[in-house]
């Protein structure tokens, strides 16, 4: 019979102190951290023995260390104490890579000053471009030598550096391939590791063979799709996988694996709701209910790339997309894109001037964000532009068709696998298939073309809650071709799940404003704005096809903006958010357009974002 018994620090009377070899037999595997399950084999004599159980991972969860199958040993103490494991000399091959490392190292500081150098340069002239009233003494040929002097300088300025950044990103591409190179010939050094302390007291001279469990950190799994859709009439094919990372410092050798959506470290306490008592306060305050993610920090994701957007879906242009704590940094560009490597950094922030900051974790190679206004501007002092990087990271698959079991409880949902299998800790990851569902679908046509002239091809998932899928990243295949990546949001609220398959070139859609109805005029206090806009669809399929377009009638969120005289069409239009549908059914190489127009009144003191 099994029993756990809490940690108890030690120690007392010393005695003769053993070490005892151990392997790892199971090994649950939580979206971040794992719970290990290891056995001991160790000789005890009669009376206290004190057991050191080594080679461990540094990383273990002290308060969360149990022992059980101790059959009728008594247990007064145990500790937990990290070593620094020797360092080995290092080979000349690593010198050697060490010394190229410290001359880049050198050479990317002195791009860096000459590069500022040129900004302070350039700096100057444009301060002292305009000529000015105490100038005016100066002859035509002086005036075209300084303005020849001007632009041929710039010029160089501007060349010189492009040419440094150039060189700057091929030394620190070198750099990084160097670095890595390095860290496969110096695998022992600084890597620390983890002893055990027991001290148990048995009546009489035996072996026993005693479980140790506990928690640890740097490792985890990563839900992740294959979605294929073989065509507009099949069901869609979902394989759910799991990317299994750990480096721990210590191997997972032919061991059971458990794949866990639970977390160790949540807190399970009930919370107290108590009376609230109103008061006077000095500032506004609105208190907010904490909030429970259900994104994950992903760490197999190099690089970042997505759109930033406002309230209304407009792409935001010069958003900050930023590391938090460190110089790592861009910018979107105009439809509001950005790509950014994250190195090590496990979270972005996201801000803008007038917008309310975001701070996500790196969830995902494509992280979508929309910024809503807020009272207070968000300043940001200075950030470094990002280049894009190839990941490093090592990646193995381990295929198996089923899975053993799935066990659902109130906290978690646990996949075990049927299959042993080995994880070296390294910076490496290990797929495994989880299961495989043929998913009810029906396909649609979509575009909404006030944010993004294209049409896309959508699959409808139904009944897909039955398989309880957690949020994670999606490869997409439609008739076996890769057409991209999508974050596949299982927590949505709505009945059925849609997903992205791409973009169809042969649907063709454009959205233009009928310049000549547009008119502006005055009437008393109040300025009155009319707009029109006309949506052209054309289907050159070969094909008939139905497709779903979506536009959209202002909403006012202020009593002196008032929005009338609307005319939609044949369009239907829905209460809350103004959204306009129409269903078009297009024949093979038939165009179509709709029309749509509304007046809007507002102060003529003040502007709005009609735009």
């Amino acid at each position: 019979m099994k029993f756990w018994i809490p940690v108890i620090l030690f120690f007392g009377i010393a005695s003769a102190q053993q070490s005892s070899d151990s392997k790892i037999e199971q090994v649950t595997v939580y979206l971040s951290n794992a719970r290990v399950t290891r056995n001991a084999s160790i000789q005890l004599n009669p009376g206290s023995n004190e057991i050191q159980i080594n080679k461990l991972s540094p990383d273990i969860d002290e308060s969360s260390i149990q022992i059980s199958d101790l059959d009728g040993l008594k247990l007064l103490g145990l500790s937990y104490e990290v070593y620094a494991a020797e360092e080995k000399a290092k080979s000349n091959h690593f010198e050697k890579i060490q010394t190229r490392l410290d001359s880049i190292t050198q050479a990317l500081e002195s791009i860096g000053a000459k590069h500022q150098g040129l900004e302070e340069e350039e700096l100057i002239l444009k301060s002292n471009r305009s000529l000015n009233s105490k100038d005016t003494g100066l002859s035509l040929a002086q005036v075209k030598s300084f303005g020849s002097y001007y632009n041929e300088r710039t010029e160089q300025i501007s060349l010189a550096k492009s040419k440094l950044t150039t060189t700057q990103n091929d030394l620190n591409q070198l750099f990084r391939v160097l670095k890595a190179d390095q860290s496969k010939l110096d695998p022992v050094s600084n890597k620390a590791q983890g002893t055990i302390n027991l001290k148990l007291v048995s009546t009489a001279k035996k072996k026993a063979k005693i479980t140790l469990v506990y928690n640890v950190s740097n490792a985890g799994w990563v839900p992740t799709y294959d979605i294929n859709a073989m065509g507009k009439t099949d069901d869609i094919t979902l394989n759910f996988k799991g990317q299994i990372y750990q480096q721990t410092g210590a191997d997972w050798s032919n061991v059971r694996l458990k794949l866990s959506t639970g977390d160790p470290n949540v807190d399970n306490t009930k919370p107290n709701l108590e009376e609230k008592r109103l008061r006077f306060i000095n500032n506004y305050y609105t208190g907010n209910a904490s909030r429970r993610s259900n994104k994950k920090y992903n760490p197999t994701v190099n690089t970042v790339r997505g759109k930033v957007i406002d309230p209304n879906g407009d792409p935001i242009l010069g958003a900050v997309v930023m590391v938090p704590g460190t110089s790592n940094a861009t910018t979107t560009d105009f439809d509001g894109n950005y790509v950014i490597d994250v190195e090590s950094g496990k979270l972005l922030n996201y801000s803008f001037s007038g917008y309310e900051s975001v701070t996500e974790p790196v969830y995902a190679s494509t992280m979508n964000q929309k910024l809503n206004t807020s009272l207070e501007a968000v300043i940001v002092t200075s950030y470094r532009t990002s280049t894009k990087e190839k990941s490093n990271i090592a990646a193995s698959t381990v295929t198996t068709n089923e899975i053993q079991s799935v066990e659902d409880n109130i906290a978690s949902r646990n996949f075990e696998l049927s299959e042993n299998y080995t994880i070296l800790s390294s910076d490496g990851t290990t797929d495994v298939n989880i299961f495989s569902n043929k998913i009810e679908a029906t396909y649609e046509y979509y575009t909404a073309p006030v944010i993004n002239e294209n049409v896309f091809l959508t699959a409808i998932l139904k009944n897909y809650e039955n398989l309880n899928l957690i949020p994670g990243e999606a490869n997409i295949y439609f008739e076996d071709a890769y057409t991209g990546k999508i974050y596949l949001d299982t927590d949505t609220t709505e009945e059925n799940l849609t997903i992205g398959l791409g973009v169809d070139p042969q649907i063709t859609v454009k959205r233009e404003e009928i310049k000549n109805f547009e008119s502006s005029s005055f009437l008393g206090s109040n300025r009155i704005t009319e707009k029109r806009y006309e949506i052209t669809i054309k289907n050159n399929r070969s094909n008939a096809t139905q497709i779903k377009i979506q536009d959209r009638i202002p909403v006012s969120s202020n009593n002196d903006i008032k929005v009338d005289q609307v005319e939609i069409g044949n369009a239907t239009l829905s209460d809350k958010e103004n959204l306009l549908t129409w269903i078009i059914d297009l024949n093979s190489g038939q165009q179509e357009k709709r029309t749509f127009s509304y007046r809007v009144k507002f102060p003529k003191d003040k502007r709005i974002n009609l735009k």
